[in-house]
């Protein structure tokens, strides 16, 4: 059997003649409408711009309404009288029966003629749908057109009936056409990878319908600027939010899933900076004060002004070939805004989370429009939608202009969410590698802060002097850094200001003012939950042992006990002791405790040996948060005053600080129980809970084939988790299923095989197939099953 043949259907042909059967039709709804349109002087304009003359199977009946819309659309009466008047001045009353047809139609009952009209319309596209197939028929039987010819015609009929169905309004239609001619226009943008052949598309397209490619060029930009929702109710809006708490891959300067403008002159160094700022996403480091919120970051880069080699060089001499940044990086060159598919096909497959595009001149060296046009902006408007639908951040390198703004037309500037100008520093005291970062717009953090860097022309790296007029240390400078280094150790731990205060030695009013800086600036994430304290942290994403900071233990492999007390002695220890915080305990994992209180035994206090506090074992409720008053000349640089001493509650003591937190800590607000169940019963819209990031979680989609759900994570949006990641909650559905439980199979190849349940596992339920000659060679999940 050759391969074309597998094309066709393998059932039998009908070839059976319907040519004796009448066509479909609804005669009673016909007189219906006819009847309550004589009667009801409004109900001819609830369906004349949807009911059309032709849709009547009754020529009479067609005449009749055409007669009604020829005096509605006089404004004029369409009682019998006017009707029988109409019909008999045009000489058509007799061919319709004359005055008795007119007169049986009238029935004085209550009729719904939109009810009515919507029976006779399916009637009538039916009738369409019967002559279309014979004509398709009478094709088939051509022998005197090519197949490519009948193909073409064929389609061109169905469209007729798909495109431009007969029961829509005037208004109906030309939305139906608008939005036909956009999907067709998004097919040949997104899909077409050759420029010709997409040139080609479009001028097909513009014949068919009738328009210009000028014209469809123009509406494809219109509407990538519809960025227009719908209309939200409050509870619609927390949903599609998911988290009220911006996401960053690099604290305060590189959201997530927005598209960053990075404009300055030639020979700054803009490029040389993109890729240091890669390398520290793909390490998981830090840039000055700007932390980053994971490691091995998927980086993406589309090179159009250097030259292979000089990019090659670039990267080797900043360390790309180090451990195994290389495997993180993709790197195209020569791409075009013309080649968008390209970039689409770049982001299914490689799955980057930033992508640097260098540069915007270059991606738009094709465009017919000049760069002080609104035009010229539409690469970045694409990309915007992009960044939304697959989850990443554009840096799109750009030139500035004589004025030191961004170069060309407003639209530029105003398509991106980020706008970064890099300068040279023109300042009398400046070096000729002295540099200035400016957050020229920014809608996830404050902007107009301007950052003095330092370009190192050796090892073509940037370092980070700080921020312009705080360079040597300005008041609170060393909060913010102590706050900085107190949060950056406890990844993911959220504290109130209290607690800060507490730990860093300085007033809460203080402590609050200099958070607010921070968070406004991007430097620190803060939850705000009405009538409760705001909670600020430092976000992480993967498992706590990824990050060196979030464990003692992590430090215990290559640190001895001297030098891990010394480390404390010299940190973090002068202002509070390690158990300060149940961070420090496995006893809690995500938060830390609700406010502080004033500790009612002030007398009891004592000096403690830091390495006896951290290996003794007290048991019970301990003051783990008590702090010593500090002299005037802290190290805090608290103008207030040494803050009253405050207690954290509920916080208990363990054998050893530096041993692995559990793996199910729940912490301190306890969530819910983790227990329970080893396999939940998935189903969409319940709650689980999540041993990975340890919170419940909600479902909204599950994917079998994939064995992941999508979740609602609270304070990290929609994120895919695998089914063995959740666990029973206290209002999580629970399965019944037992082991000797006869079940059939719902899901995948094996779908509606009969089985008995051997073992049910953490990773599963595993099955024993009732026929011998089939073997089941992975587990299933509850939902996926059903007793037999």
């Amino acid at each position: 059997m050759t391969q074309g043949i597998h094309r066709f259907p393998q059932e039998q042909a009908n070839f059976t003649d319907n040519s004796g059967k009448l066509p479909p039709h609804n005669i009673a709804a016909e007189e219906a409408i006819l009847s309550g349109i004589l009667l009801d002087p409004e109900a001819i304009h609830r369906i004349k711009d949807r009911l059309k003359p032709e849709h009547f199977f009754v020529s009479a009946h067609k005449d009749i309404y055409q007669a009604c819309l020829r005096l509605s659309n006089k404004s004029q009466e369409t009682d019998l009288l006017s009707v029988t008047s109409w019909l008999h001045d045009h000489g058509i009353l007799t061919k319709v029966g004359g005055r008795n047809k007119l007169a049986s139609l009238v029935t004085p009952t209550a009729v719904n003629v939109d009810h009515f009209a919507a029976l006779v319309i399916e009637k009538a596209v039916l009738r369409e749908i019967i002559q279309t197939g014979n004509d398709i028929s009478t094709l088939g039987y051509s022998t005197e057109l090519g197949i490519p010819e009948i193909i073409s015609s064929i389609t061109d009929k169905l469209s007729l009936i798909i495109d431009t169905p007969s029961f829509q309004t005037k208004e109906e239609n030309l939305r139906s056409q608008h939005t036909r001619l956009l999907n067709d226009l998004y097919s040949i943008y997104t899909t077409c990878v050759e420029p010709a052949f997409r040139f080609f598309r479009l001028h097909h397209l513009a014949n068919e319908s009738r328009t210009s490619i000028n014209f469809l060029e123009r509406l494809y930009l219109k509407s990538l600027t519809d960025q227009c929702s719908k209309l939200l109710t409050y509870e619609e809006l927390k949903e599609l939010a998911g988290s009220t708490v911006r996401e960053w891959l690099l604290n305060g300067l590189v959201p997530k899933s927005t598209t960053i403008l990075l404009a300055s002159d030639g020979g700054v160094g803009k490029t040389k900076l993109a890729y240091g700022i890669g390398k520290i996403l793909i390490q998981g480091s830090k840039f000055g004060p700007f932390q980053s919120t994971g490691e091995k970051r998927r980086i993406l880069y589309y090179q159009g002004d250097e030259s292979e080699g000089d990019m090659l060089q670039a990267l080797e001499t900043l360390g790309y070939s180090e451990s195994d940044i290389s495997k993180y990086v993709r790197v195209r060159f020569g791409w075009s805004a013309e080649n968008m598919p390209t970039l689409i096909q770049d982001l299914k497959e490689f799955q980057p989370e930033l992508v640097f595009i260098d540069s915007l001149s270059t991606a738009n060296r094709f465009s017919i429009y000049r760069e002080s046009e609104m035009e010229y902006a539409r690469p970045i408007l694409e990309m915007t939608g992009l960044a939304n639908q697959y989850k990443v951040t554009f840096v799109i390198v750009h030139h500035t202009n004589k004025e030191g703004g961004v170069r060309g037309t407003t639209a530029i500037r105003n398509a991106v969410s980020e706008v970064w100008t890099l300068s040279k520093d023109n300042s009398q005291t400046a070096t000729a590698y002295d540099r200035i970062l400016e957050i020229d717009k920014s809608r996830s953090r404050s902007s107009g802060k301007k950052y003095r860097l330092m370009f190192n022309s050796e090892d073509l790296s940037f370092s980070f002097l700080g921020e312009e007029g705080d360079e040597l240390g300005g008041p609170g400078h060393s909060a913010k850094e102590n706050t900085l280094e107190l949060l950056a150790s406890h990844r993911n731990i959220k504290f109130t200001s209290e607690e800060i205060a507490h730990r860093l030695g300085i007033s809460k009013p203080y402590a609050r003012r200099y958070l607010a800086e921070l968070s406004a600036d991007g430097l620190i994430s803060v939850v705000r939950q009405p009538g409760k304290a705001n909670v600020y942290f430092l976000a992480y994403e993967g498992s706590p042992k990824d990050h060196p900071s979030d464990h003692l233990s992590s430090h215990s492999e290559n640190l001895d006990s001297n030098s891990l007390q010394r480390d404390f002695e010299s940190g973090i220890k002068k202002r509070g002791s390690p158990q300060d915080h149940p961070s420090d305990h496995p006893t809690n994992v995500d938060t830390a405790s609700n406010t502080a209180k004033g500790d009612p035994r002030s007398g009891e206090n004592s000096e403690k040996n830091p390495s006896t506090e951290i290996s003794e074992d007290k048991g019970g409720v301990e003051d783990h948060l008590w702090l010593n008053p500090l002299s005037d000349n802290n190290s805090g640089g608290d103008p207030g005053g040494d803050p009253p001493p405050i207690l954290c509650e509920s916080i208990h003591t363990v054998q050893a600080a530096v041993e692995p937190l559990p793996a199910k800590d729940c912490s301190s607000f306890s969530p819910g129980d983790p227990g329970g169940d080893p396999l939940p019963l998935l189903q969409e819209k319940a709650t689980y809970w999540s041993a990975s990031f340890k919170r419940e979680v909600k479902v909204f989609q599950i994917f079998d084939e994939l064995s992941e759900v999508s979740c609602q994570v609270p304070g990290r949006g929609t994120i895919g988790i695998p089914f063995t990641d959740l666990q029973c909650c206290e209002q999580s559905p629970r399965s019944n299923l037992m082991v000797g439980d006869k079940v059939v199979i719902l899901v995948g190849k094996n779908k509606e095989t009969f089985a008995t349940i051997t073992t049910i596992r953490a990773d599963g339920i595993w099955l024993k197939c009732d026929d011998r000659k089939k073997s089941l060679t992975r587990a299933f999940f509850p939902h996926q099953l059903v007793k037999a």
